[in-house]
């Protein structure tokens, strides 16, 4: 596990795009695995910017997002794929056979079938993360056991009041949603975590701690991937000392 500290979360996210951009520049058809919420923005502008200037191409680009909120339809303001819609998909020239996304209006189970079929058969290149408070990654929210498979989950009272800002209020948050698991995680060939904010500090002070695996920790799972990337800024890693 590698872990670089940044000057500011503009630097943190230009080091992530360019970490994509190699993966995009160097690999036939690459898969990126995509997260949402304010962490990735920033990536996702520097990747926008990039491809304006014509330094990457997204045609064979491939995406699978991380997770989406059940009940909330693709065109919902705040569902995720929405935001990719917003933030990325519409900036570039990627095909849209190529994105993979949860259907949160969509049969929950069958969601959960495709998604794992498609994981089983195709390996991630490169993986966005975030992280809450908590430590969840994905809407993989703290447990007594990590699972494997994509699947539904009920989502924790600090998760819902943090993204309550998006709703306008907590009683607006879906109080469920579909994740991609640990295992379509943990699989990908490279994982950057991108985290800011002294708020983070518990939890990532926790990953970055040997031998540290606690399905309570979410983020902790991370240890055994191949190749993983901790990006913070300086005040996060000013209040982890």
């Amino acid at each position: 596990m590698k872990l670089i500290v940044t000057g500011s979360y503009e630097e943190s996210s230009r080091i992530a795009a360019d970490m994509f951009e190699e993966v995009i520049i160097n690999k036939k058809n690459p898969l990126l695995g995509c997260a949402t919420g304010s962490t990735p923005i920033g990536l996702y502008q520097c990747l926008t910017e990039d491809y304006r200037a014509g330094k990457i191409d997204f045609s064979g680009v491939r995406t699978i997002n991380l997770d989406e909120y059940a009940g909330l339809t693709k065109s919902h303001s705040q569902s995720f794929g929405y935001f990719m819609e917003q933030h990325l998909f519409s900036k570039v020239n990627i095909k849209k056979e190529n994105i993979m996304l949860i259907d949160g209006a969509a049969q929950a189970e069958d969601q959960c079938r495709d998604y794992d079929r498609f994981l089983e058969q195709n390996e991630i290149d490169i993986l966005v993360l975030g992280i809450g408070n908590n430590g969840h990654i994905g809407f993989n929210e703290p447990s007594h056991v990590f699972t494997a498979k994509t699947h539904v989950v009920e989502l924790e009272e600090e998760t819902i009041k943090a993204n309550s800002r998006f709703f306008g209020g907590e009683d607006e948050v879906p109080k469920k949603a579909v994740t991609m698991g640990m295992a379509g995680i943990t699989g990908a060939g490279k994982v950057v975590l991108i985290a800011a904010g002294a708020a983070k500090a518990e939890a990532i002070g926790k990953l970055l701690a040997d031998d540290y695996i606690d399905p309570m920790l979410p983020c902790s799972i991370l240890k055994i991937c191949r190749d993983v990337t901790v990006i913070i800024d300086k005040e996060l890693a000013a209040a982890m000392r």
